[in-house]
């Protein structure tokens, strides 16, 4: 016979600690790339658009292994909406002017929290991201008007 398992021992609080998930962000790197950032989170949403929320939100908190931020400005989830063809509407707060330069930082910015995505929620394939509530065509260089697919390539091996 196996020694028996041992007891859950209760938290600070009194409570018993519920086990941590794991969920896997994507920050940018100096190669350009994007790079793999493992975290755990007390507890993962099992519903869609609260898992999004809550895994861009955990992107938007910076790197804890000190990687650039994704976003140049303080960003913060506003919504998520799903669609039936497995598409999220990320509604993120809107830029300040001229927070974004460049060509690299738009994609790491919207490929970071795509990759990010679909990554952690089933069934989600592509992601559009909406700023202030609305669509928007670019933020500079890339087509922002449509879903995205993750670009498993702007990943670092």
């Amino acid at each position: 016979r196996g020694a028996a398992p041992a007891p859950e021992t209760p938290d600070e609080a009194g409570a018993f600690a519920a086990p941590a998930e794991q969920i896997v962000l994507f920050y940018p790197g100096d190669d350009t790339l994007l790079h793999r950032e493992r975290r755990e989170v007390p507890e993962l949403p099992g519903a869609v658009p609260p898992r999004i929320k809550l895994v861009v939100g955990e992107l938007l908190a910076g790197s804890r292994e000190g990687r650039p931020a994704a976003f140049p400005w303080v960003a913060t989830v506003e919504a998520v909406f799903v669609d039936r063809a497995g598409n999220a509407f990320v509604d993120l707060s809107s830029p300040p002017p001229d927070a974004v330069a460049g060509t690299a930082t738009e994609v790491a910015l919207a490929y970071a929290t795509v990759n990010t995505v679909v990554a952690n929620c089933p069934g989600i394939q592509r992601v559009q991201l909406l700023f202030g509530g609305r669509e928007v065509e670019t933020l500079g260089h890339l087509d922002l008007s449509r879903p995205l697919v993750p670009r498993p390539e702007l990943i670092a091996p």
